[in-house]
């Protein structure tokens, strides 16, 4: 096998496995918007952290307890480069997207992220790409 061959099937391995990202991304934000619930949290603190370049990011960390729950204390995955416009005050009230099913995946206002469309169309295109390249090597 050719060193053309490996680097092929690396790529193509690679951009399989990303492509299996962008999938469970979609369908982990289309079931948030089939079955999402608002409920009332409470702001418990907004972290701070840095990013590649150094520069500040803030993630907030709310809680909130589901009716028929138990408490749950969730950190953003999404942080951003400001404090949030809706105030980072301890005790503070925000209106939080939650899936029943799965009480810490949630949404806050202003930090979203990719829908669930552009995560299966950039996933599509890298599987698009995974064939293109298996095909290439086949030949």
């Amino acid at each position: 096998m050719s060193w053309e061959h490996v680097l092929g099937w690396f790529f193509a391995v690679v951009l399989g496995g990303l492509a299996l990202g962008f999938f469970t991304g979609a369908w982990d934000k289309y079931r948030l918007n089939a079955r999402g619930r608002w409920i009332e949290a409470e702001i418990v603190r907004v972290d701070e952290d840095k990013d590649t370049d150094g520069d500040p990011r803030f993630y907030p960390v709310v809680a909130f307890t589901p009716p028929d729950g138990e408490p749950v204390e969730v950190k953003s995955l999404l942080g951003k480069p400001y404090p949030p416009e809706w105030g980072s005050d301890a005790g503070s009230k925000v209106s939080v997207r939650y899936d029943p099913a799965k009480p810490t995946r949630i949404e806050l206002p202003g930090y979203k992220g990719e829908g669930a469309l552009t995560n299966l169309m950039v996933g599509l295109a890298m599987a698009g790409a995974v064939v293109a390249i298996a095909v290439g090597m086949l030949r």
